[in-house]
């Protein structure tokens, strides 16, 4: 049987294991926490933790989470979900829990190499693992980042706490205090809507300010319906546009920008933006992936004045708060980051991580999945989307077809000038939030370019248009997805006038055969 080793058990990872186990593969996960959820798991979540997108929305396609669930599921039960998908799909046993991934190296003759051991054991205690095939799933947010600033050590001999959003668990840490909040993330605006209830005083530091949707514009309709649709993508361009959507923006431009100015206007409106000096100036059009849902509380906390604002960075610590690019120095108990995640995987060996990232450490992934100079391994996570677990279980989809060796890629050079071309697209036209794979605001685009790939149906429910392109997004469209492919590879093999019943490939090369 061949062997394909996971390297996380967060969302991707979880349906990756889930995608090649039930196609023939012999699965194991490494994942280095308690449990599995990635960041929805105990240990990484923060009080007041929901998802951004509607519980209906955030499901994968053949395993819908639970009716009783609120329509903005907490971290916990999204965690709890998680768990159930990895029970009822026979993943968990196949998951080795407090296990950290050390090296993971190319072996000769082909496969992998990878180094583990229990978390926090000496190098004595290291199993060394082979694979055919890997699929790293350690994602986007398994490193966190705080930016240096001198006099820090002075503010924390003092008794100051300095902290991540990701190693906070306790409000207690909160109750009484001087808060800072670093950023204007989704994390770090979550933090501070938060703390407002129970802290003392508390400070947003943030350099820039990004769109943010509410739940319900107006208090009236759930922006799903305004968001999460593949009509309200058609009105962000996209370079390889055709048809109705190229002639939208080239014939109506003028049409397309009255529409951009007056969701604009209205989130202005119905957020306080320009009041509380929260209004970003770059247009919602050109957005990439720093949109994100408005914290409950959050805007309104900026306009009574309980959260206060500071627009600028930290530029040092001094024993008794912080001190801002602005001139402000802010008296502070706790200094909480939300600033983000190193974009990096440490346990590559050079070379792989030479293919795959480049200097300024982009990453470079035909699809956000593969690198061509790297056969066998995959990625699966390192996509930023408004759909993450739907662009996860295609995009598992995707890598378990061409280690299958069931789908033709074009040949490497045009995969690298495809990156490229990526790369530079969202350089000069979505800078904002640029880390990772990020395909905000096309994430349709990026789905259907998968399924094109795979030769699987772009559109999934021909016989109502209307449900398909102005409803929100609905994962369930996709629960056929492996059958369909699988009924394809059969019809295909028995036009085969040999008849020959191919084994599953141990290296990715025969898709390029």
């Amino acid at each position: 049987m061949v062997s394909v080793g996971i390297i996380g058990g967060g969302l991707s990872g979880l349906v990756s294991a889930k995608t090649f186990s039930r196609s023939g593969f012999d699965v194991t996960v490494f994942e280095k926490e308690d449990e599995v959820g990635g960041v929805w798991a105990r240990s990484r979540r923060y009080p007041g933790l929901q998802t951004q997108n509607a519980r209906d929305t955030y499901a994968f396609s053949d395993f819908p989470m639970p009716s009783h669930y609120p329509e903005w599921p907490e971290g916990a039960q999204v965690q709890a979900y998680l768990s159930s998908y990895a029970d009822h799909f026979g993943v968990t046993p196949r998951v080795r829990l407090r296990t950290q991934v050390d090296e993971i190296r190319r072996r000769e003759g082909g496969g992998f190499s990878v180094d583990t051991r229990p978390v926090g054991a000496p190098a004595s205690e290291k199993k060394t693992h082979t694979f055919d095939h890997v699929i790293i799933s350690s994602g986007l947010f398994s490193q966190p980042f705080i930016p240096e600033a001198p006099g820090r050590e002075a503010f924390e001999a003092k008794g100051g706490v300095v902290l991540h959003t990701t190693a906070l668990h306790d409000l207690d840490v909160l109750r009484g205090k001087r808060v800072v909040v670093v950023g204007f993330s989704k994390s770090a605006c979550d933090v501070a809507a938060t703390a407002v209830a129970h802290a003392r005083e508390v400070t947003l530091v943030h350099r820039s300010v990004g769109w943010k949707a509410p739940r319900f514009l107006f208090g009236l309709v759930n922006t799903k319906f305004l968001l999460l649709n593949r009509f309200s993508e058609l009105f962000f361009r996209y370079p390889q546009a055709e048809g109705f959507e190229r002639a939208l923006h080239e014939k109506a431009s003028k049409f397309v920008a009255f529409y951009w100015n007056g969701v604009m206007d209205a989130l202005d409106k119905d957020l306080g933006l320009t009041k509380t000096g929260l209004r970003p100036e770059l247009p919602l059009s050109g957005v990439g992936c720093t949109l994100n849902m408005a914290p409950v509380g959050f805007y309104e906390a900026a306009q009574r004045g309980t959260l206060k604002l500071s627009r600028g960075e930290i530029t040092r610590f001094h024993e008794g708060g912080v001190e801002v690019s602005n001139g402000a120095r802010i008296e502070a108990d706790v200094v909480i980051f939300g600033t983000g995640f190193k974009q990096e995987i440490p346990f590559l060996e050079p070379s792989l991580k030479r293919a795959v990232q480049d200097e300024q450490g982009t990453f470079r992934l035909y699809r956000g999945l593969y690198h061509p100079d790297a056969p066998g391994l995959g990625f699966c996570g390192f996509v930023n989307s408004l759909y993450s677990q739907l662009t996860s279980e295609v995009g598992a989809r995707w890598l378990c077809e061409l280690f299958l060796g069931r789908m033709q890629l074009p040949p490497r050079d045009e995969m690298i000038a495809r990156v490229d071309e990526q790369i530079a697209y969202r350089r000069r036209e979505r800078p904002d939030g640029f880390v990772g794979v990020c395909v905000v605001p096309h994430n349709f685009q990026y789905i259907d370019d998968l399924c094109r790939d795979m030769g699987a149906r772009v559109r999934r429910l021909p016989e109502n248009p209307f449900r398909e392109f102005m409803l929100p997004v609905d994962p369930s469209l996709y629960a056929d997805l492996a059958e369909e492919l699988e009924t394809r590879a059969r019809e295909a093999r028995d036009r085969d006038s040999a008849c020959k019943t191919p084994e599953i490939s141990r290296s990715s090369s025969s898709a390029f055969s």
